[in-house]
């Protein structure tokens, strides 16, 4: 688990610019140039807020803005790395702007030009205009550009292909809303495999595995995917998951995951070694479609993918896996209180976290968990992770949320457990 500590300790995210908000579709138009390291795009969003506001604010990263269009568009100016817009008066809240935008992204878009990748991770506002909020969820519309010699997978799904001039241009669309941090793309040479779960394609990607080796380092994933769907009550309702080692980061997205690319010869020596699979897939339920409505409720994202990952390797492996993985999560949660670093699990400001204020949200959280299974009871607990998860999918949610799901579910009061352990 030493690696999986250093593994889940990069994460930080920005708060929430402007909770009246709410974008309702991406559509994007984007052409990376990985041996400059350079992207130009075009993103049209449509949008709705509040008639009287005067102007609106959008997430820009280091980008270059070179235009912005719309009817009520009056203006614009950036500010760090915020995008504001002007607004005129109008009568409508519904709103729809073209930015034309161009880069180098330091971060968010990384390329690596002697393998001739490029790869998102983490921050999509250096490489695309958005809402950085991860409760305004939409949908999303890509166009990608590509040399022809290369492969991707993005979020969405893939609804066209079209050959020009040595290029190849991918048209995805994602159906259904998320928010704009699971949105993404990777670019490569890969050797692929792929096997079908249920209707479900279920893709394999990496430059430095064979097909089968991709086969050998993945093929938990269908097992992984009956087993959320039955905590969950939620069937997987996309028709592909991808998953591609790439680079040395980790990350779910819409319909895929990056995963390390070394972390497939930790797999292959060891095939329990599956926390890190299990750990992104389980963000295809809890982080993407049941998000946190702001970064104080980070935990609720990573806390349940992490004790989820210790859930699957208990059903498969048995309970002495689970339990060697708990005692981890509570060795890092020991160090931090240590420390004197133990926090609520309900952060007052996540603008910049430490890597132990990292590690409570997906360690302390994922052992508070733990704790609360054994309050409840097996039978209580996993209804109740059901009722919650299926009545929130699709939507944004508090930590009293998931407390006041889990009270109507069991009947059980929780609030000495909640106020002890998360507030």
């Amino acid at each position: 688990m030493l690696a999986v500590l250093v593994l889940f300790t990069i994460r930080a995210w920005p708060n929430a610019l402007d909770t009246e908000l709410d974008v309702t579709c991406y559509k994007l138009t984007i052409a990376p140039i990985i041996d400059q390291g350079y992207i130009s795009g075009t993103v049209l969003i449509d949008f709705q807020i509040n008639k009287n506001a005067n102007s609106v604010v959008f997430n820009a990263g280091n980008l270059v803005i070179d235009k912005v269009v719309g009817e009520h568009v009056s203006g614009y100016r950036k500010m760090g790395a915020d995008l504001i817009i002007d607004l005129s008066q109008r009568e409508k809240t519904k709103n729809e702007i073209v930015i034309e935008y161009h880069g180098n992204p330091k971060k968010g878009l990384l390329f690596d030009n002697k393998n001739g990748d490029a790869y998102t991770v983490y921050a999509t506002s250096q490489w695309m205009v958005c809402n950085d909020s991860p409760e305004d969820k939409a949908l999303f519309e890509l166009d990608l550009t590509i040399p022809s010699d290369k492969s991707c997978v993005a979020s969405g799904e893939l609804v066209q292909m079209i050959p020009e001039n040595g290029k190849m241009h991918y048209s995805y669309q994602q159906n259904y809303e998320s928010p704009a941090y699971t949105y993404g793309f990777a670019i490569g040479n890969y050797n692929k495999a792929k096997e079908d779960a249920k209707g479900v394609q279920l893709n394999y990607l990496g430059r430095n595995y064979s097909s089968d080796q991709l086969k050998t380092i993945f093929k938990e994933t269908p097992a992984m995917i009956s087993f959320f769907e039955e905590k969950s009550g939620v069937k997987y309702d996309q028709s592909a998951y991808t998953q591609v080692l790439v680079g040395n980061h980790y990350q779910e997205m819409s319909g895929y995951s990056i995963l390390k690319d070394g972390y497939g010869n930790l797999v292959l020596k060891d095939v329990t070694e599956t926390n890190l699979i299990s750990h992104e897939l389980a963000h295809q339920w809890w982080g993407n479609r049941i998000t946190c409505k702001n970064w104080k409720h980070f935990w609720l994202n990573e806390a349940m993918a992490t004790f989820m990952s210790a859930a699957y390797n208990e059903h498969r492996f048995g309970k002495e896996k689970y339990q060697a993985d708990i005692g981890s999560y509570y060795n890092v949660y020991k160090e931090i209180k240590k420390r004197r670093n133990d926090k609520p699990l309900v952060f007052d400001d996540w603008s910049n976290p430490s890597q132990d204020d990292r590690n409570i949200v997906y360690f302390k959280g994922a052992y508070v968990l733990h704790l609360l299974r054994g309050e409840m009871g097996d039978e209580n607990f996993w209804r109740a992770i059901k009722f919650y998860s299926s009545e929130y999918f699709g939507k944004s949610v508090k930590t009293v949320d998931f407390q006041r799901a889990l009270e109507a579910s069991s009947g059980i009061q929780l609030e000495d457990f909640f106020n002890k352990w998360i507030y």
